[in-house]
Parts: structure tokens; C-alpha cells; sequence
């Protein structure tokens, strides 16, 4: 420190002992009424307020900056990140629309803003678009539950919890009354608890609409937002998407590890994995008090999402240590039950449904964590290929969209082989 920075520090200390503890009268002030509104300090600089992120024409931006608009907690990473070695992309065409169509034409056509190709430890491709680059964080949404859902089983692996047999309730008794009183960690993993919640993206009414707004008020709340809805239907009965369901696996996570939940997974999972740079977990609140948003909060790096999806493409080793415990990734990434089949999902949809992770129909064992507005980690451990596709959907979902992905990662992996 230079010595002018010792006597202003110095000036400000004798200053504050000065004035502590002294009454001193305020100046005279306008009333809140007669202070003219001032507009807001970031309206220029493309990164909206809460009430208009999903509006605004610039979610390109956005997605990448949510740590300026919602509080966070830091997912710590280690002294060094794995490494990942440069390797070259064959030439790829893939067929959608009644059209052949290149990678360029893929990442224009589907409104991406990050895409990762990994075989292996290397990487095939990696590019930046819309304003992105390498540093950026990317906001998760919904793949987040795939890394949730990590954290029960590595919880699991560590005997923290029984058994997924068990019912959540067991861990978090102030469930009695709602939902999941009786549902098992298995069933709230596989959507499957019976919720009356409703996550219907274009009704204002809904209950991920409500979701939404307990978020952007920034209070808290969440857990007890997710855990105040009855049950419909028997759990264990049918597949029904629910955010809520992915909140009440974080409780229990921090509840049985008793930190949370971004201390558990920089400690179990950024660090043993290498992560090249701190992961952000959205909070429900400011400060200590703030729990993370389990059901879709994170925000992480390209590389990192595909150091992740790598993980599973290894079937949970990572430079010889088993990070998973053993049969975990094979647990939860294929559907268990009648009620998580392929195809038996939604009318429209030939999807099955694993632990928080996607299943990919067909002869190959492929799956994917999926966001809304377009976020994916493909993963296919056969091929240890990875495809980390981020995106600025201008819609929650985009059926078309969805489908051309399918498709380009499919090329791929034929590609590659």
C-alpha cells in the first residue's frame, strides 16, 4: 500500500472514531414526494431488472448476466483446472426441415449463443455468438436439476441418505400435509410425487408463474412455496414435470449434508471435477438466509457444463477416481418405471424420464439435462461424447427447435464414431 493510500485510510479511521456514536442532524432533505423518479442505474446496458428478463429483447444478454440481477452464492472452485486438450471437428451435415444443413446453419437456426463439442477430453469445437465469450456464466434453468439430482446420489454414496426408498419426508418431517408426505426420494426425483402444482409456462396463473414471482421479489420463500401444494394423485402414479419437486430434493440435500447446497457441490463435485472457474447458484434471498434455487439457478461456464456432461459420459470417473458412486449414472439416466417410459411422458413426446435427466429413445444410451429457452447437455457415454448447446430462446419452449437439436446430435455422434 502507498503511503498516500495509509493516510487516507488512516484520515478515514480517525474520521469514523470521530463520528461514532455522535448525534449528527441530517441536512435538509426532499420527501419521497417531491424526489423526481431517477431512471434505473443499468437501463443502458442491455441487462433488464427481474420484471423484464424474459421480455426483453436482449435474453442473449440476460442468460449470461443473471448474477447482476438476482443475488447468488459462490460454487467455489479448485487451484487447478482439468485440462482439456484441442481436437478437430469433422465435417458435419445433419438433415432437418427437409433440408441438409451445416454447423453454422445449426447454431444460427436454433438461436445459440454457446456451443461445446467434446469427444473425450477433447474439444472439437467450442464457439461464442450473440455477445458471448469463454468467460461468460450461463444461466442453467432447468439443466441445473441434472446437477441436483448428482448431489442426492453422490449424498447417497455417502450414506447420508438411507435409501431412495425412503420417503422425503423421513429427512424433511415438516413436509406432513403436502404432497410429498408420502412420496419416496425416487419419485420426487422421476416427477412422480403427486403435486397439484402446475408448470404451465404460458399461464400467468400457474404455479411456476407464481414460482417465478417469489424469485424476482427476492424474499425467500421458495421452499415453503414448494412444499404448500397437496397432492392430487398417489405418488409413484404418473410422470408430471414440476420444478417444485427439484427445490425439495435441494432442501433435503442440505438438509442431510447440513451445508448448502453450493458448499456441498463445490466440495463433492466443482473441485474433484476441475471446474476452470466458480460456478454462481442463485439465491431465493439476499445474504446468509438466502436459499439456492435448486429447481434451475445455476449459472456456469460453457467448458464447465461440458467438464460436467464428461463426468457422465464416463459413467461418473474422472481421471481415475470414481467422483459418482458406482452405477449411479446408469441409475439415473434411464427410466425405471412404467410411468417414465418412452413415450409415456406426454402424448406428443418420445422421451423417457431418469433422476432429473432426459432419456433419448433409440438403440443408444444418450440423455440430456434440458433448460428452458434452449439449454443442453447431451451426453452419449458410448461415443464419451458431449454436446453443450446454450441458447436465447425467445420462448419458454420451442418444439421445433428441440427437435433440430435431437437431430444435430445425432449427426454428430454418427459423425464421430
Amino acid at each position: 500500500m502507498s503511503p498516500l493510500n495509509r493516510l487516507s485510510f488512516r484520515s478515514w479511521v480517525l474520521l469514523w472514531l470521530a463520528t461514532a456514536g455522535v448525534g449528527v442532524a441530517p441536512g435538509q432533505q426532499l420527501t419521497s414526494t417531491e424526489l423526481a423518479p431517477a431512471p434505473p442505474y443499468d437501463s443502458g446496458s442491455g441487462v433488464p431488472g427481474p420484471a423484464e428478463m424474459f421480455t426483453t429483447p436482449n435474453t442473449a444478454v440476460t442468460y449470461r448476466n443473471m448474477e447482476e440481477i438476482f443475488p447468488s452464492r459462490r460454487v467455489a472452485a479448485g487451484e487447478e483446472a482439468s485440462p482439456l486438450q484441442p481436437g478437430k471437428l469433422p465435417v458435419i451435415r445433419y438433415d432437418y426441415d427437409h433440408s441438409s444443413h451445416s454447423v453454422a446453419d445449426f447454431v444460427k437456426r436454433t438461436d445459440t449463443t454457446g456451443l461445446l463439442i467434446l469427444k473425450g477430453d477433447r474439444i472439437l469445437f467450442e464457439g461464442y455468438y450473440e455477445g458471448a465469450d469463454s468467460k461468460d456464466l450461463f444461466m442453467s434453468f432447468s439443466a441445473g436439476k441434472s446437477f441436483v439430482s448428482t448431489l442426492v446420489g453422490i449424498a447417497l454414496g455417502e450414506g447420508k441418505i438411507k435409501s431412495l426408498g425412503d420417503p422425503i419426508a423421513t429427512y424433511l418431517p415438516e413436509l406432513k400435509g403436502s404432497a410429498y408426505e408420502t412420496a419416496t426420494i425416487k419419485q420426487v426425483l422421476q416427477m412422480a410425487s403427486g403435486t397439484s402444482y402446475t408448470e404451465e409456462y404460458e399461464d400467468k396463473n400457474s404455479g411456476i408463474a407464481q414460482f417465478v414471482a417469489i424469485v424476482a421479489r427476492g424474499r425467500g420463500g421458495l421452499y415453503d412455496f414448494a412444499r404448500s401444494f397437496k397432492g392430487v394423485e398417489k405418488p409413484g402414479t404418473r410422470f408430471y414435470y414440476a420444478t417444485t419437486n427439484t427445490e425439495v430434493l435441494g432442501a433435503l440435500v442440505a438438509r442431510v449434508t447440513g451445508l448448502p447446497l453450493a458448499e456441498y457441490m463445490s466440495e463433492k463435485l466443482w473441485r474433484p471435477l476441475g471446474a476452470e472457474a466458480p460456478a454462481r447458484w442463485m439465491l431465493d434471498q439476499p445474504g446468509s438466509a438466502g436459499r439456492e434455487v435448486a429447481g434451475g439457478g445455476l449459472q456456469v461456464r460453457l467448458r464447465d457444463y461440458g467438464r460436467f456432461g464428461l463426468l457422465f459420459a464416463n459413467l461418473g470417473r474422472w481421471h481415475g477416481r470414481q467422483l459418482l458412486p458406482a452405477g449411479w449414472v446408469e441409475q439415473a439416466t434411464r427410466p425405471a418405471d412404467p410411468y417414465v417410459q418412452f413415450g409415456k411422458l406426454l402424448p406428443s413426446s418420445p422421451l423417457g424420464y431418469g433422476y432429473q435427466w432426459w432419456c433419448l429413445p433409440g438403440p443408444h444410451h444418450r440423455f440430456t439435462a434440458e433448460g428452458i429457452h434452449g439449454q443442453f447437455v447431451l451426453v452419449d457415454p458410448e461415443e464419451h461424447l458431449v454436446l453443450v448447446k446454450l441458447s436465447s430462446w425467445k420462448h419458454a419452449w420451442e418444439d421445433d427447435k428441440e427437435a433440430e437439436t435431437y437431430a444435430f446430435f445425432a449427426a454428430l455422434a454418427d459423425a464421430v464414431r
